[in-house]
């Protein structure tokens, strides 16, 4: 009968997950947790996926935040909110 082989430093998908955009803002400061998620992710093939596209996802959304929105988009969405309220 095979064992799953167990280290000190899994954590589980959903752990990871929550804990990418903290790792990729540098606001996890434990060392050890630290480890874990970079073990996770040299492990699980899913998680580094999901966490490559995560990544260009909020590269996109810093790239598009130095745009100016054409004025034309602006007056919509304020007559569209006037409507609203």
């Amino acid at each position: 009968m095979k064992t799953k082989e167990t280290h000190q430093h899994d954590i589980g998908c959903l752990q990871a997950i929550e804990a990418f955009y903290a790792y990729l803002d540098g606001e996890i400061e434990d060392p050890k947790s630290i480890e874990e998620f970079e073990h996770h992710m040299r492990h699980c093939r899913s998680c580094y996926s999901r966490a490559g596209v995560e990544k260009l996802l909020s590269q996109r959304i810093a790239d598009s935040a130095k745009t100016k929105t054409p004025e034309m988009l602006q007056n919509r969405l304020r007559n569209l909110m006037d409507e609203i309220e």
